[in-house]
């Protein structure tokens, strides 16, 4: 048996969708993505379960640093495209009224806003080979469809309603969508902490509020002039901005089904121009999801996944084709800031296989978390596998919902 160690750094990389700010943006959720599918069908990941979660715009992997030049880039095009008009986090998540005014969620709005596609490269030494083969992958994941039930809907609209709350009186609800007028929105996250801790108002908006007492002089009988308009908005904002501290994507779908296909190409003689082999994956992932209370849950994840693979060669060096299934399932306890799992593999094809493999996540924090992994890989010989990977977000753009 041999012991192998995989750091996969993972520095996140947002593109803004939308140049306004807003109080609810893509950057307030937890950056989660421990494989995607370009590395996934190069088994490269701390997990062989796919699982697509709410992706930033655009993500960078790096698998043993960068001076392997091994890495894995991903992007949500749902983040990366201008929206014509505004779209409110509502709009997000599917969230509307049926026929009788009861609020539903979309089954299939995630195969709008949760699909993402990833490109990997690395070079790595096969089972099979005597030296390490340069290879290039392809893959899309999306979620097929969810279902989140009547309870965790109206949990999930009791959050979105602490920022969405109207203000205390029309002065400043009308201020609110006066500003829109200055292409400004409601006050992000960031300046409203900026307020909180130092007082500080941006110039643009105590400037829009003296041009608002000026055309509606009737509401200087709650706000003498400008500035205590402004310092009352910003107050009133801030509160119900900062209030949104419970994450909304904390509440997970009953039940999810989630899709996945790659495609990679072998370079027989490690190089672009040279003849190459392929490997083409698709899977299917359903999560049954059992709810403790707001942040702790346990997944019951089964997969089904089908291999068509071309990275094989014989005792002549010639490449040869074989297709297998892999089946199985992953229990997963999720504590707070901690995810316990342990997931099954059964491989079906020329050799009985199986991957055994017990990992766990901790999320330091929303821009970074830990992952570690320990068991049995596929292969039968040299598969006992050590897994340690750090995923890191960077902030660097926020994409806009509106009110």
């Amino acid at each position: 048996m041999r012991l192998s160690l995989l750091c996969i750094v993972c520095c996140v990389f947002n593109l803004s969708a939308q140049e306004d700010d807003t109080p609810k943006t893509i950057n307030d959720f937890n950056f989660e993505s421990t494989t995607n599918p370009a590395f996934s069908i190069l088994e490269e990941t701390p997990t062989a379960i796919n699982t697509p979660e709410n992706l930033k715009s655009l993500a960078l992997y790096v698998s043993n640093g960068f001076a392997n030049g091994n890495i894995a880039l991903e992007t949500n095009p749902y983040w990366l495209l201008s929206n014509k008009k505004d779209k409110s986090y509502k709009d997000y998540r599917g969230i509307s009224t049926n026929k009788k005014s009861e609020y539903r969620i979309d089954p299939f709005k995630s195969l709008q806003t949760n699909t993402s596609f990833s490109l990997g490269y690395i070079q790595k030494k096969f089972e099979g080979f005597e030296e390490a083969k340069k290879t290039l992958a392809i893959g899309l994941r999306t979620t097929l469809f969810e279902y989140y039930g009547k309870e965790r809907t109206t949990t999930l609209l009791d959050v979105i309603n602490i920022v969405d709350k109207a203000y205390t009186n029309e002065a400043l609800t009308k201020f609110d969508k006066y500003i829109r007028g200055f292409n400004e929105t409601t006050p992000n996250r960031k300046k409203c902490e900026d307020f909180i801790e130092n007082g500080n108002i941006p110039k643009n908006y105590s400037d829009a509020a003296v041009k608002f007492l000026e055309k509606y002089e009737q509401y200087k009988t709650n706000y003498i002039d400008a500035d205590a308009l402004v310092k009352a908005y910003f107050t009133e904002t801030s509160k119900k901005v900062l209030d949104f501290y419970f994450n909304p994507k904390n509440i997970k779908p009953l039940i999810r089904l989630d899709g996945a296909v790659a495609y990679s190409l072998l370079f027989k003689e490690n190089e672009i121009n040279s003849s190459t082999a392929n490997r083409v994956g698709s899977w299917l992932t359903l999560d049954v999801a059992f709810q403790f209370n707001d942040k702790n849950y346990l997944h019951l994840y089964g997969i089904g996944r089908y291999i068509d693979n071309g990275f094989n060669v014989d005792e002549t060096l010639n490449y040869f084709n074989e297709n297998f299934w892999d089946v199985g399932g992953k229990l997963e306890l999720e504590l707070n800031n901690f995810k316990l799992a342990y997931e099954y593999l059964e491989r079906s094809g020329n050799d009985e296989q199986f991957r055994s493999v017990g990992n766990i996540t901790y999320q330091i924090n929303p821009k970074i978390s830990i992952t570690g992994g320990f068991g049995k890989d596929f292969p039968v010989k040299d598969n006992l596998i050590t897994i340690i990977g750090i995923n890191w977000g960077l902030d660097l753009g926020e994409g806009a919902f509106t009110n």
